[in-house]
């Protein structure tokens, strides 16, 4: 196994403040010396999250949730460190390897499209939207790209507030109910008619023009609907004369832009939507709308509600429902659910009362449940979208439907394979309509533990369809099973197919096979060459869920002490060995502080905190370290000795029964006997200090 790289975790926590870095997500308060503010992982009335600038670290006192800045991304991006990772190195502009490589990426790309990176590092007007100045010679990156956007962004949200031409945008908003603070929210914008607006706003810069073109702002002739205009050689704005909803990652950095062209538009196209294309910032299948704005609510209320349109979300979220997000332009997908999961335990899919909406709900329906995820369904009555149907009844009556009419994923399968089929007279439709359901069912993934809510779900499941097609239980779960063995012996037989691939010997094959299978999430995209200058030997997971793996009493007396004084530590290492400490919690410990004190490093806080990646184990120094603090523990002889003393004790405790059962041995000798009772004599005498 391998580790991140030690001194790129630690610029990286260096560089960040834990201070500014939770204010970002809930407002803090001083209080003494320390910032207060409402826990985000339960519902908190009163401030009992504690964030302690001086050691860069936090604790809610009642959710025992805990560490630094790396597992406060964790916990509350719900990601593994990896991604945290990643995502504070772009928070600090540290450039992990793998980012160097998109970078390169980035570079070859303008470079094929007539950009000149020697000449062009200054890619963007000098302010962004926030109004900071962007360095001359700041290089391409993705950074840079985020900063374009960002920038792009605010022009045409300004241009809808003020701009002349965007009058019908704005009266098309406000006929639609959306209010000033949901346009400022979500950064509504509009692009003018005017195919050079944006190159004016650009000065035409060629190396700025060569960005907006790399992030999709920009397009050229072939995707231009009048090829014979005379402006077709020209960069234009892909998005003109559309109303702009700017996609957002969950970092709150503008990735794409959705566009929407207006009722009455003397624009000529065909399409009523235009969204950017695939970039290097941006796939539509990995990313849902609204996710910036609704993943703190999702915290909340565990659950996502599911809509197919900018506009549905937008009146959701002004409504008060800010758990509402929306695919892009392209079928819910497993990625977007996998996203979706790391937020939320339940999704609702908030469906058109129309035919369409209902078709869309089944294509989708068997992928919910192939990942495993609580799904449920909402039909709004009269065919309404969820925004004309919340402008028309109002957030009571969609909380009702919510609350009263949704449907979960395999009540739905039932209803719409069984629509228009009598169950009792039409058997042999009934008997179709039972093989599609368990078809359904069968894609959900197994779970062993019979008191797992997926399980007890699928029981009820199994007895509803058999009171309702009129079968025994056992019938129900034998055709089940017929489906299960079915899928399984034909995926026994693709299996075989690979392997007769593999045995083949072709070298472009095997070779994508290979690439296939060796992926791993350790893989940052590091080089094999420079691997061991990135990578330091990786800390082996603790099964926290054992019984009996974490410190008792003593123990953790001992590891408050280190934290406190880290000099220490060679002095504990001497007077205890490390096989009388019997949590594998402190010996890890033990062993990481080794690590340090071998290199002439102590072991401080800070360093354990950044040598550690498990977000538990992080959560467990700070509780240390805050108890010690409490305590007021002071580091002395005496507490040394009452330590030390404490494990001698315990270890003869542990000892003794196994010295008596050795004597009891018939086996052993009189000689070896005697030997015992001096090796026992001699620790009695060390014991009391005696020579």
């Amino acid at each position: 196994m391998t580790d991140y790289a030690f001194d790129i975790k630690e610029r990286i926590r260096d560089a960040i403040d834990i201070v500014e870095l939770v204010s970002r997500y809930i407002p803090l308060r001083r209080s003494g010396q320390n910032y207060v503010g409402r826990c985000p992982w339960h519902d908190d009335s009163r401030p009992s999250l504690q964030v302690n600038a001086n050691r860069q670290s936090f604790k809610c006192w009642v959710c025992s949730i805990g560490g630094d800045v790396f597992a406060f991304i964790m916990q509350v991006e719900n990601v593994g460190f990896r991604e945290a990772l990643e995502i504070l190195a772009d928070q600090a502009g540290i450039q992990l390897p793998k980012h160097q490589r998109a970078d390169s990426a980035i570079q070859r790309q303008y470079q094929k499209i007539g950009g000149n990176t020697a000449q062009g590092q200054n890619v963007v007007p000098s302010q962004t939207a926030n109004g900071n100045h962007i360095q001359p010679q700041e290089p391409l990156t993705k950074k840079t790209l985020y900063r374009a956007l960002d920038w792009v962004a605010q022009r045409y949200h300004d241009y809808l507030q003020g701009g002349n031409e965007a009058e019908l945008a704005r009266n098309y908003l406000r006929d639609r109910g959306i209010n000033a603070e949901s346009i400022r929210k979500f950064r509504i914008g509009y692009a003018p008619l005017q195919r050079d607006w944006l190159l004016e706003q650009l000065k035409r810069d060629p190396h700025r023009i060569k960005i907006m073109e790399m992030v999709g702002v920009l397009a050229r002739r072939e995707d231009e609907d009048d090829p014979q205009s005379s402006w077709s050689s020209q960069p234009y704005d892909r998005f003109r004369g559309r109303l702009l909803f700017p996609i957002r990652d969950t970092q709150d950095r503008t990735i794409a832009f959705g566009g929407r062209l207006l009722p009455g538009s003397t624009l000529q196209s065909r399409a009523k939507y235009v969204n950017s294309p695939e970039t290097h910032l941006f796939s539509k299948h990995k990313q849902l709308y609204g996710l910036d704005l609704a993943r703190l609510t999702m915290r909340n209320t565990k659950r996502a509600l599911i809509m197919e349109g900018y506009t549905d979300v937008i009146m959701a979220h002004q409504f008060g429902f800010g758990d509402a997000v929306a695919v892009l332009g392209t079928a819910l997908g497993a990625e977007h659910i996998r996203i979706l999961k790391r937020f939320v335990d339940k999704m609702v899919l908030v469906l058109d009362g129309d035919e369409a909406g209902q078709k869309r709900a089944n294509e989708v329906l068997e992928l919910f449940v192939a990942q495993g995820a609580d799904i449920e369904t909402l039909t709004l009555p009269g065919g309404a979208d969820p925004c004309d149907f919340l402008l028309t009844h109002g957030n009571e009556a969609f909380e009702h439907e919510l609350q009263h009419n949704t449907v979960d994923a395999l009540e739905h399968a039932f209803l719409s394979a069984t629509q228009g089929i009598d169950l009792d007279k039409d058997i042999i439709a009934a008997n179709q309509a039972l093989d599609k359901v368990l078809g359904i069912i069968a894609l959900a993934p197994a779970v062993a533990n019979p008191t797992d809510p997926r399980r007890l779900r699928l029981e009820k499941t199994i007895q509803r369809l058999a009171q309702r097609f009129g079968l025994a239980e056992q019938e129900i779960r034998n055709r089940l099973r017929e489906i299960y063995k079915r899928r399984a012996q034909s995926a026994k037989r693709r299996v075989q197919s690979v392997d007769a691939i593999a045995s083949v010997g072709d070298f472009e094959v095997n070779a994508a096979l290979l690439e296939v299978y060796s992926e791993t999430d350790d893989d940052m995209g590091f080089d094999h060459e420079t691997a061991s200058d990135v990578f330091v030997e990786a800390l082996p997971e603790i099964p926290w869920d054992v019984t009996g793996v974490l410190p008792d009493t003593l123990e953790i007396e001992l590891l408050e002490a280190w934290l406190v004084e880290p000099n220490s530590f060679e002095v504990f290492r001497v007077k205890i060995p490390v096989e009388w400490l019997l949590s594998p919690v402190t010996r890890l410990v033990h062993r990481v502080c080794c690590e340090f004190s071998d290199q002439g490093l102590a072991p401080t806080f800070d360093r354990l905190m950044t040598r550690f990646d498990d977000a538990k184990m992080k959560t467990m120094l700070v509780t240390w370290d805050y108890s010690a603090n409490e305590k007021k523990l002071a580091v002395n002889d005496q507490l040394i000795v009452e330590i030390v003393g404490g494990f001698e004790r315990r270890n003869e405790h542990r000892l003794r029964p196994k010295y008596i059962g050795r004597l009891k041995t018939e086996s052993l000798s009189d000689e070896e006997k005697l030997k015992l009772l001096m090796e026992i004599q001699q620790n009695q005498r060390t014991k009391h200090g005696i020579e």
